[in-house]
This record gives structure tokens, C-alpha cells and sequence, in this order.
């Protein structure tokens, strides 16, 4: 398993952090360490999904991910 921290910008309060939880909870292979108002730390295991699948999905929702 990898670690990243995502700067996600978009997120304006407790609703956004509860809607990423939910968008990270439902990817394969991630596990969730912390989200808060502005940044998500979670571990992805490789061999199930990759950052990019994770990126893309919060990005689907209208975020944007910090690279």
C-alpha cells in the first residue's frame, strides 16, 4: 500500500468532507487515514486501484485534486 495526501480544493465545509469520505470509501483498495476541510490522507493498495481512479472520482464530483 501507497500513502497520498490529496489537496482537494472545493471543499467549503462538514458536507464536503462527508461527501469525500463517501466517494473514498466506496474505491477499491483505499484506505482512509484522515479527511479534513481541504486535504484527504489515505493508502491505496496498487494492486486494486491506482491514484488516478481515486483523482478522477473526486474530481467527477466537481472537486478539484492538487497535483
Amino acid at each position: 500500500m501507497k500513502q497520498y495526501t490529496f489537496i482537494i480544493n472545493g471543499m467549503g465545509g462538514d458536507h464536503c468532507v462527508n461527501v469525500i469520505k463517501t466517494i473514498l470509501s466506496k474505491q477499491q483498495g483505499v484506505t482512509i487515514h484522515e479527511v479534513e476541510q481541504g486535504k484527504a490522507t489515505i493508502s491505496i493498495d496498487e494492486s486494486l486501484n491506482s491514484n488516478e481512479n481515486v483523482i478522477a472520482a473526486i474530481e467527477k464530483m466537481g472537486y478539484k485534486v492538487v497535483r
